[in-house]
């Protein structure tokens, strides 16, 4: 698998200066290194995985999201995909979630809510010149991932805050009309 850390530094704990920089920078914390390390082991039994590519992992309070480059997936079997997951989760003690990570961040939205759908998606401009993106997804029932989890990923891998709300069912409501009521009539 490509890693953004050397191979020899994951293995041994002894980072190199490069390797260090980008951890004091912040790109990649103690939980990215330990899922790295994960994934260096089980590359072995998941040889499929030497060409994926890494960007990152977020341990949201729900779910263990890990960010594998866009086409990573492609080459991995269902069956192994699935395995590798059930092995993940026991390991790191959470659910986990592997998606591919996406240029667009609406598609990478979707990859990471799949089987749950976006109804509308709206950019709202805050009064201190910041940006916001806000989701509108169909259903709670079908996301498998956490709210908290799906914002945390999107703000750690795209920079982009997010808020993320659901479409409320329709229900009919019936309305009620007044009856008619007869006048009687005043000539007799």
């Amino acid at each position: 698998m490509e890693f953004p850390l050397c191979t020899f530094d994951l293995k041994t704990g002894i980072f190199c200066s490069r390797c260090r920089e980008k951890i004091r920078q912040g790109l990649y914390d103690e939980f990215d290194i330990k899922v790295m390390r994960l994934l260096l082991e089980l590359e072995k039994r998941f040889p499929r995985l030497q060409k994926a590519g890494y960007v990152k992992a977020v341990d949201g309070k729900e779910t263990i999201l890990i960010v594998l480059k866009e086409g990573s997936l492609r080459e991995v079997r269902f069956k192994d995909l699935a395995s590798l997951r059930r092995i993940l989760s026991e390991k790191l003690g959470k659910h986990v979630r592997i998606v591919e990570d996406s240029s667009d961040v609406v598609r990478f939205i979707e990859g990471v809510i799949t089987p749950a759908r976006i109804v509308a998606v709206n950019k709202i401009w805050l009064p201190d010149g910041s940006e916001e993106m806000r989701v509108i997804l169909d259903s709670r029932r079908n996301l498998k991932v956490g709210v908290n989890s799906l914002i945390e990923v999107v703000k750690k891998v795209k920079g982009v805050k997010l808020s993320v709300d659901f479409e409320r069912g329709w229900r009919r409501v019936e309305v009620k009309r007044p009856r008619k009521v007869k006048e009687k009539s005043s000539i007799g």
